[in-house]
């Protein structure tokens, strides 16, 4: 029999190119998907090459197709239409809670073009919600629960001879009317004997940045609102050391790839086991890159270290809440005090760590907010600490979902674990409301002390202030305490600012996606919030000037030389001669502020006393480095002179002149040799330019 194996979609919420094809996204998005390549591992060495499809990779393709821009092809469609056209007797659908409503409508469609094809699902979301799926979607034909390596290949044995599933493990199928759900399958022990994915059938390995490696399975943990340590059975299993770096060491050879994000979901469970696999990466000799997750109770400072040494440059985090009540309840049980200082050594490393959390559960009150934002704000200080805030999704049949089964409400406000997009398929909607039971994901629990349009925009809020305005949002949560008021404040003045737009709650996402939010927000704490307050907001109001002063938008870079006389820029491997024009790049915005810019920086990240900081004017340069990203340079005092003098005019030589007679403090260094120094300086700081004069 043939078969094709279809990775789940991640990016299919995004209508809009621009926002899909951002890079963020796509990082996250173009990635083999080792689950589907596994499977497709083991069909292989059984002498059954099966077709592999990456949704993500045909959702990019359709952005960009005629038939979308033409025709108003959806997405399901066009993904159906392709199906179609392949020979494979069985399609094996991998599937996750957010676009497990997209991948039912493509069973349904297919079912209806191919009746005599048979169609199987896998994966997370299948496992837990089978028996509802097959009773409510006559295109499924059967469901694989849990771990498939074992189970698929007996089932596309018994269906190719034509035999029942009845003594297959972990198989839910439809016979007849009944839906018969067998025994759960064992979990398989020794993850070594479990075959390294078939890259080699995966035709965009090539393009890829990274890729991802199962380092293991099983959590032993029992978070209330995690389904994955149930998919796994809580059973902590690891790969060996030999059997991983074997695996990063040939995708190397092969691929040019070396860096990897490790798959598992508690990593660093076993400490001993972590220790062997980074001792064993440092024996190796060889450069690897790689990401992981861990639980902040289960790394301490040595073992950060040794992993930092080994390659290390991700961690994910998973604190949940900054309450330490709710820390309890929902059965997480960490130190949040302990956490703060994992995170803190994890940036001393330079390890780019994830610190997620969650709100909306239903016993969390305003001051468990409160102590959530609070942890959020407090690690956004610190230069490799990437906070997220999700609203809780009711995964199926965790703890949460099953307590509150009968209590879930749809009221379009998703958590971002179900839905990122900002206009939901009207197909999806209606399937969702149809059946609860098996989307509950998409639900909310009752939160009876917390609304939940709240929720929904001080994530808005948080998420884009981390994004516009960081150290705005640090000041203020260390110099008030808590955020949660000014909050309150801001929104009370935006609805009066708006008052007159009828929809100016319609569409909130949006607002805060955009240049607008930052550019209002920054006019609330300038015309209302700090006025009105009578202690000293000393460092909010410095950033706020500081963004103020160079706002959103960085000039093109166009360094083409500007004066009247002929002439090329130079190179930054030239030498810059005395007879050389310099001016300030194009690229560059300077600003004049009232602080030492980096003195009051360092203390925010060091949540010292910002009365401290030097209250004396500096010269700060915004540099665009590229699209994405621009740097800022405070110019020392010597620096801001000769800028001064950068007028796109004067050489090399008269400028030193001129600098000359504004009597500088050089230690007895002659101002000419000091000018050649701090123009060089500044040109390979990329604030100034310098061109040379060329025959006509």
């Amino acid at each position: 029999m043939k078969t094709c194996l279809i990775s789940p979609p991640t990016v299919t919420d995004f209508e809009d190119p621009s926002v899909a094809e951002s890079e963020a996204i796509r990082l996250i998005a173009e990635h083999a998907p080792i689950g589907v390549l596994t499977l497709a591992s083991i069909l292989d060495g059984r002498g059954e090459e099966p077709d592999v499809v990456d949704l993500n990779r045909w959702y990019y393709e359709y952005l960009r197709s005629v038939e979308r821009d033409e025709q108003g092809l959806s997405f399901c469609d066009f993904a159906v239409h392709r199906l179609e056209s392949f020979s494979s007797d069985v399609f094996g659908f991998s599937t996750i809670c957010s676009s497990y409503p997209l991948t039912l409508r493509m069973a349904q469609q297919l079912k209806q073009l191919k009746p005599d094809a048979i169609i199987i699902l896998g994966g997370p979301q299948a496992s837990v919600v089978d028996v509802a799926t097959l009773r409510e979607f006559a295109c499924v034909d059967c469901i694989v629960r849990g771990e498939a390596e074992v189970t698929l290949p007996s089932v596309l044995d018994a269906l190719e001879a034509g035999s029942s599933l009845q003594a297959i493990p972990g198989v839910t199928f439809r016979e007849g009317d009944e839906v018969i759900r067998n025994e759960n399958a064992p979990v398989i022990s020794d993850l070594d004997a479990v075959p390294t994915p078939a890259f080699h059938l995966y035709p965009h390995i090539k393009e890829c940045r990274y890729i991802p490696l199962e380092l293991g399975r099983g959590c032993p943990f029992a978070c209330e609102f995690c389904s994955t340590n149930d998919f796994f059975r809580r059973q902590f299993r690891l790969k060996s050391p030999e059997r991983v770096i074997n695996e990063m060491r040939k995708i190397k050879q092969e691929y040019k790839i070396s860096t990897f994000d490790l798959v598992h979901d508690m990593f660093t469970v076993d400490r001993k086991r972590v220790v062997q696999f980074c001792e064993a990466l440092l024996a190796s000799g060889e450069t690897f890159h790689w990401n992981c997750s861990a639980r902040t109770d289960c790394v301490d400072d040595e073992l950060i270290a040794l992993m930092a040494k080994a390659g290390c440059k991700g961690i994910f985090f998973g604190i949940e809440t900054g309450s330490a009540r709710l820390q309890k309840i929902v059965k997480k049980r960490i130190d949040l005090s302990e956490a703060t200082r994992r995170i803190e050594c994890t940036d001393r490393h330079g390890i780019t760590t994830a610190v997620s959390l969650i709100t909306g559960f239903p016993e969390e009150t305003m001051e468990d907010l409160r102590d959530t934002v609070a942890f959020m704000l407090d690690a956004l200080r610190l230069d490799h600490a990437a906070p997220q805030l999700h609203l809780l999704a009711p995964l199926a049949e965790t703890p949460i979902h099953s307590r509150y089964r009968d209590q879930l409400v749809l009221d379009d406000i998703y958590s971002d674990m179900s839905y990122q997009g900002w206009r939901q398929s009207h197909a999806d909607r209606e399937m969702i409301e149809q059946h609860p039971d098996i989307f509950p994901n998409f639900y909310a629990v009752p939160t009876p002390w917390l609304e939940r349009q709240y929720l929904k925009e001080l994530r808005d809020f948080v998420l884009n202030g981390m994004q516009r305005f960081r150290w705005v949002l640090v000041a203020l949560h260390q110099q008030t305490g808590n955020v949660l008021p000014v909050f309150d404040a801001w929104r009370a003045w935006r609805r009066d600012r708006h008052a007159q737009d009828p929809q100016q709650d319609a569409d909130l996402s949006t607002y805060y996606a955009a240049l607008e939010f930052r550019s209002d927000f920054l006019c609330f704490l300038v015309e209302y919030f700090l006025p009105s307050r009578d202690d000293d907001l000393f460092a909010v109001a410095a950033m706020v000037q500081f963004e103020t002063a160079f706002g959103e938008v960085v000039p093109d870079a166009d360094d083409e030389p500007h004066n009247s006389f002929p002439s090329r820029v130079l190179e930054l491997t030239e030498a810059m001669d005395l007879e050389a024009v310099p001016r300030v790049s194009t690229s560059v915005r300077l600003a004049e502020l009232g602080t030492d810019y980096n003195g009051l920086i360092l203390c925010l990240k060091e949540k010292g006393d910002p009365a401290e900081v030097q209250r004396s004017s500096s010269l700060m340069a915004e540099r665009r480095v590229n699209d994405d990203r621009t740097e800022f340079i405070q110019v020392s005092h010597l620096s801001a002179q000769l800028l001064q003098l950068c007028d796109g005019v004067r050489t090399v030589r008269e400028i030193g002149e001129a600098f000359g007679k504004l009597d500088p403090e050089l230690d007895g260094i002659a101002p000419d040799k000091a000018c050649v120094f701090g123009l060089e300086l500044l040109r390979q700081q990329g604030v100034i330019v310098a061109a040379q004069l060329v025959d006509a």
